[in-house]
């Protein structure tokens, strides 16, 4: 076991209001030797890295807090990929500023760690300020070794049936990480459900974490709230879907096709954008081609009313065009 068996990685931006308590969570640990926390300062524009110096100064405990700065702002997966690579831990930890974890969190994780020491990944469970949960119960044994059945767990939309489709609250072997590059994409919006993606076909040693150990705050500022609509948010996908679409292999092609259906189907896009209208059925018509059942018969079904209106309009334009108005 490394000496720092765990680093904590939390990207700081413009989380003033909720730092402290993320800090706090992670202060309060009962399993503590050993453990690194590095916040990275990802040049927000209110005082939550102000706020983050004065609390480090008063802190007596035992874990290693260090700061990490970039030059000015990046984003998310580039505050996460500073992280893994100043990271010293055997293990990483994602944790968001504006989230918590449980007391025993670190506890909990080391212990699966102890028992299956080869385990690439280990996933434990979560809460939500909505008070959701993402239980790491039934069906999940306590470790697996089969690739096929890990990459249908991790690519199924969360739920009672997969994994939840998250960054934070999963404890990942950062050799593992660099080995097969399996950094964040710069830039992305989703970026956890495009590294996920990355991620389940090279995960071949899972266990599993029974309990409750991270809270998840939803809040309206976020990232994922800021869209005004599903077209918006649709479109800041397209990226995203077009990249999933070049990661699929022949070897899971039937689970990462049904990934990639689930997460358009998820953003619902009303297609009344002419780039979402297009990239949308050409990214669609691409999985359906894959022959892929029961994916490509949704997709068609998905399609066809859409195809239906198309033309229906293209062959009402000509008839009105006819129209003498003086009549």
């Amino acid at each position: 076991m490394s000496d720092t068996p765990i680093s904590i990685i939390v990207p700081v931006y413009n989380v003033q209001e909720y730092i402290i308590e993320c800090l706090e969570s992670i202060a309060a640990q009962t399993y503590t030797n050993g453990v690194e926390c590095i916040l990275v300062d990802d040049c927000g524009n209110d005082d939550s890295m102000k706020t983050v110096r004065d609390y480090l100064n008063r802190y007596k405990g035992e874990i290693d807090f260090r700061v990490v700065r970039h030059e000015h702002n990046r984003g998310l997966s580039a505050a996460r990929n500073t992280g893994i690579m100043d990271a010293k831990g055997k293990y990483v930890l994602f944790v968001d500023s504006d989230d918590s974890i449980s007391a025993d969190c670190l506890m909990y994780f080391m212990q699966v760690a102890q028992q299956h020491p080869d385990a690439q990944l280990i996933a434990a469970g979560a809460k939500t300020t909505k008070k959701k949960s993402y239980t790491m119960e039934k069906p999940f044994p306590d470790y697996a070794d089969n690739p096929r059945w890990i990459a249908a767990m991790m690519l199924t939309r969360g739920g009672r049936r997969g994994i939840p489709v998250t960054a934070w609250n999963r404890l990942v072997s950062r050799d593992f990480l660099v080995e097969n590059q399996l950094f964040f994409r710069e830039g992305a919006v989703h970026e956890d459900e495009l590294w996920n993606f990355m991620l389940a076909p090279k995960v071949t040693r899972i266990a599993f974490c029974k309990h409750d150990t991270y809270f998840y705050r939803i809040r309206p500022q976020s990232i994922m709230t800021r869209f005004r609509n599903n077209d918006e948010r649709a479109l800041a996908c397209i990226p995203v879907w077009k990249e999933m679409l070049s990661l699929i292999t022949p070897e899971y092609e039937r689970e990462q096709t049904d990934c990639l259906w689930n997460f358009i189907n998820d953003i619902r896009p009303t297609c009344i954008d002419r780039t979402v209208r297009k990239e949308t059925r050409g990214i669609l018509w691409q999985l359906a081609r894959k022959g892929i059942w029961p994916t490509s018969y949704l997709i068609v079904l998905y399609l066809m009313p859409f195809i239906f209106y198309i033309k229906f309009i293209r062959n009402l334009i000509p008839k009105i065009s006819r129209i003498n108005p003086d009549r």
